[in-house]
């Protein structure tokens, strides 16, 4: 990827776990990822619709059951994310410790914009790796759409 020692770097800072092979087993990868969380409620899983099949695959594998919200990252679902992640980064709602592994990631992303102005996240050079940016702007923006959902008032039963 012409980064030279970065990824040992990130984990040897605990930022980036690494598995063996040429190819991400996804279940077991999925796996990993809910051991980490173990004992957490996870209010949904956030998951790129361009591997959706390979994804539910692996979730099944894995013994996840839970919610999954699917996202795209071009035009439709992307201006939507971007535009909220930066609100919330503008809005001071975004924190988070200093980190190698997304300063990398932010560094090679872009925003492309449309004759309609609408953004879309995207490599800005050919061997750049952003999905950890795409993660971030996919978990803030869901974040502000669950926070501005209206609160279901339980229905009192007829008498």
């Amino acid at each position: 990827d012409g980064v030279g020692r970065r990824y040992q770097e990130m984990a040897d800072r605990g930022e980036l776990r690494t598995m063996t092979g040429r190819t991400v087993p996804v279940a077991g990868w999925i796996a990993q990822v809910l051991g980490h969380v173990a004992g957490e409620s996870i209010a949904t899983i956030l998951a790129d619709r361009f591997k959706q099949g390979e994804v539910q695959d692996g979730m099944a594998a894995a013994g996840y059951r839970g919610p999954v919200t699917w996202r795209g990252f071009g035009w439709r679902d992307g201006a939507e994310d971007i535009t909220r992640f930066q609100r919330a980064v503008y809005d001071r709602q975004v924190a988070a410790p200093k980190s190698l592994l997304l300063r990398a990631a932010l560094s090679d992303a872009v925003c492309l914009s449309d004759p309609a102005g609408n953004l879309k996240l995207a490599k800005g050079r050919s061997l750049g790796r952003i999905d950890p940016a795409a993660a971030a702007v996919l978990a803030v923006a869901e974040g502000q759409r669950m926070a501005t959902r209206p609160v279901r008032q339980a229905r009192m039963a007829w008498a």
